[in-house]
């Protein structure tokens, strides 16, 4: 299993009308929570339609990021890591999601534990590496992962067999998965812009183009076939010039606050 593997089962939450208060991009409008509803909707469809097993829960606390569903929970092989969320409002999210992962007989093998920090968006899974997310030196921006929760994290990939590679990431980047996802085992989409990729020097890239960088957001569906931000035209046209097969949907409003399909659906099984 690694974030390119076929997916055959993901877990989803339905946006709540709060989703209209998700901080927007800068020089975007804030989501209308109508259009971001309807466009909820046609991801679980699609997903469906790709033979998806697609488990959706209902708003609990209907916090505008509580559809962006990946930030709590980092499913691996062996089980569920279950991560701190560096949004105060947002730690209670992850207990529905620790319930809906039980009652799908996976098991926790981890949490990161207070006073540790991380979002599951903020690391990325690929061979025997989990990928994390860490602001460069200098560059002003407060890390939503800590030191704390990253060793927290390497010490559970540790105890199975797995390592962790750190990679910077430019100021203006929320999640490390906005500008960073595997598309195959050996083949990443990367905003090479925004994201150190020096250490990458293993795997093949696909690189957006300048403009559009938080089109790497993308949703690996299996090998070479992704879910795409239809919004982000000039990317979805390199993403298919390197032989990748695109679903392309709108995700509009969600993508205002720099959310991409990855942030709404967190996989649980994978071929």
């Amino acid at each position: 299993m690694h974030d390119a593997g076929s997916l055959a089962g993901a877990v989803v939450l339905r946006p709540a009308t709060a989703v209209d208060r998700l901080v927007p991009l800068k020089g975007e409008p804030s989501p209308i929570a109508d259009r971001a509803i309807d466009q909820h909707k046609i991801l679980v469809g699609r997903l469906r339609d790709k033979g998806v097993a697609v488990t959706e829960l209902e708003p609990v606390h209907a916090t505008p990021g509580e559809s962006l569903i990946a930030d709590c929970a980092i499913v691996l092989p062996k089980g569920a890591i279950i991560t701190r969320p560096s949004s105060v409002d947002r730690r209670n999210e992850t207990q529905a999601v620790e319930n809906a992962l039980s009652a799908l007989g996976i098991p926790v093998i981890g949490r990161i534990e207070a006073p540790g920090l991380l979002d599951a968006t903020d690391v990325a899974f690929g061979g025997d590496t989990l990928y994390v997310g860490v602001p460069m030196p200098g560059n002003g921006l407060r890390a939503r992962s800590n030191e704390l929760g990253r060793r927290g994290l390497e010490a559970i990939a540790t105890a199975y067999g797995l390592k962790t590679v750190e990679l910077s990431l430019t100021a203006d980047v929320l999640r490390l998965r906005n500008v960073f996802n595997f598309v195959a085992h050996d083949t990443v989409v990367v905003a090479s812009e925004c994201v150190d990729i020096v250490p990458l020097s293993n795997l093949k890239t696909v690189e957006v183009p300048r403009g559009e960088e938080f089109a790497a957001g993308i949703l690996a569906l299996g090998e070479r076939r992704v879910l795409a931000n239809l919004r982000y035209r000039e990317s979805v046209a390199v993403f298919r010039k390197a032989k990748l097969t695109v679903e392309a949907i709108d995700l509009w409003e969600f993508g205002k606050a720099g959310a991409g399909p990855f942030s709404l659906v967190l996989a649980t099984k994978r071929g």
